[in-house]
């Protein structure tokens, strides 16, 4: 059985909130299996698969609660019933590690088992549409966030590490935009372009493993604001401190000017205003569970929010009512890491541990925008992959970083594993839209 458990990487501050669905007391999916998590703990292999069963009938689309009951199927020596749940989840394109899942061990040698691992196979094969944008040489960046400027043809990638922005020229050069450290920038997350303005934003937070870490920097998070020319910085908003883990990370722009952007770490959404120096807390803690992208319908009145637990939520900007966008039968929408706007709906890219392979998707709204009706995979297994992260939409291509290695620092430790690092690619993946909704 996977029980949930992230690692030494980043992730393990951005999935925290998720811990709260098991702290649920009433019969929900996720109350089950939390129930079904200590019995499979004690060995009871029965009540395990019977809680299982009932959360996966709650939540028949949910991949969390077929995989277990799989597990339970298998752990109970009913090898075709544990296969049919796993064929489902190859049919929804993901693949939870059942490979090396010792809960399958005794069914492995079986034909149903075989086809299984046929079905991987093929699921495993590369999707591959994009080409490199560019490659930047130095192994030690862990480079997340990316913008581009239409105005230039520059583009701007955040260092998690080396605490800094760089800028690729439109002919090729590399050179900081701002320098490490500067102005007390921590560890880079995402950035975005007013290009109205010539500002560039950057969230920022403080992670073990970013150079010159300080214990008394856990916690601390904020949003830099730097003349997009010359680097100068303007202002920043930094949290208060509250004792808590914070991760600053997606950022949309409203018409007026005023930014927003969510805490990976504490499922809220903070507010600056045009001229602001103070964040405010614009959607509370207690709403999501895991806020990730953020983005603007056209008119400006709905704030989509990607929270990373479940998909896609609508949020009225007057009322604050939010709704769920329903999806298609079949399709996951755990795990998106950002959401870009095209004419049409959005781009994101889902990530692990929430699925596997890792892909970028284009999720397709109704005409009503009520709905989601259609998500196409775009790209998925790209070789370059080692911790792909979110994207801009930039003219009709989507730029992303194919390989943040996110991975390789330590979260409690701090370390860095410098020895496994490579050089940061970019990738440029064509879209058949406009620029109607060219991202900044």
């Amino acid at each position: 059985m996977k029980i949930s458990a992230i690692g030494k990487t980043l992730a393990a501050l951005l999935l925290t909130p998720l811990l709260a669905l098991c702290q649920q007391s009433s019969e929900t999916p996720a109350a089950l299996n939390a129930e079904a998590v200590k019995a499979y703990q004690a060995k009871d292999y029965a009540q395990f698969l019977s809680l299982e069963k009932r959360a996966m009938q709650l939540a028949p689309d949910n991949p969390r609660y077929v995989y277990n009951a799989a597990c339970g199927e298998a752990l109970r020596g009913n090898g075709k019933e544990a296969v049919r749940l796993l064929d489902h989840l190859v049919a929804w394109k993901l693949d939870l590690g059942a490979e090396k899942d010792d809960d399958f061990s005794k069914i492995r040698n079986t034909p149903e088992w075989s086809e299984f691992e046929s079905q991987l196979a093929a699921l495993r094969k590369p999707i591959v549409h994009s080409s490199t944008a560019f490659t930047l040489p130095d192994p030690g960046l862990i480079a997340t966030g990316v913008a581009l400027d239409q105005k230039t043809g520059d583009s701007y990638i955040a260092s998690v590490r080396e605490r800094k922005i760089l800028r690729h020229a439109k002919d090729g050069k590399v050179s900081d935009f701002i320098h490490q450290g500067q102005d007390g920038f921590m560890a880079g997350a995402s950035l975005l372009i007013d290009p109205a303005r010539r500002i560039l934003f950057a969230s920022t937070a403080a992670v073990p493993f970013m150079t010159d870490y300080r214990a008394e920097d856990s916690g601390r998070s904020g949003v830099f604001a730097f003349d997009l020319k010359s680097g100068k910085l303007l202002r920043k908003a930094l949290l208060a401190p509250d004792g808590k883990q914070h991760f600053l990370n997606a950022l949309a722009l409203d018409h007026d000017g005023n930014l927003y952007v969510s805490d990976s770490a504490g499922a809220t959404v903070y507010r600056l205003s045009r001229n602001g120096k103070e964040l405010e807390t614009f959607i509370p803690t207690d709403v999501f569970r895991s806020t990730q992208g953020l983005a603007f319908s056209d008119d400006g009145k709905t704030l989509y929010v990607a929270d990373f637990s479940d998909g896609v939520w609508a949020m009225d900007m007057a009322t604050k009512k939010r709704r769920y966008l329903d999806r298609p039968s079949g399709v996951w929408l755990a795990g998106l890491d950002g959401i870009s706007r095209v004419p049409d709906g959005f781009i994101a890219v889902q990530i692990a541990p929430a699925v596997r392979p890792e892909r970028v998707l284009h999720l397709r709204l109704d005409p009503t925008g009520q709905k989601i009706a259609s998500v196409d995979i775009l790209e998925m297994n790209y070789p370059a992959y080692e911790g792909p992260i979110q994207g801009t939409v930039s003219g009709n291509a989507f730029y992303y970083v194919a390989n943040s290695q996110l991975d390789l620092g330590d979260a409690k430790t701090g370390t860095f594993a410098q020895e496994r690092a490579k050089p940061t690619v970019v990738l440029r993946l064509p879209l058949t839209f406009t620029a109607a909704h060219a991202e900044q």
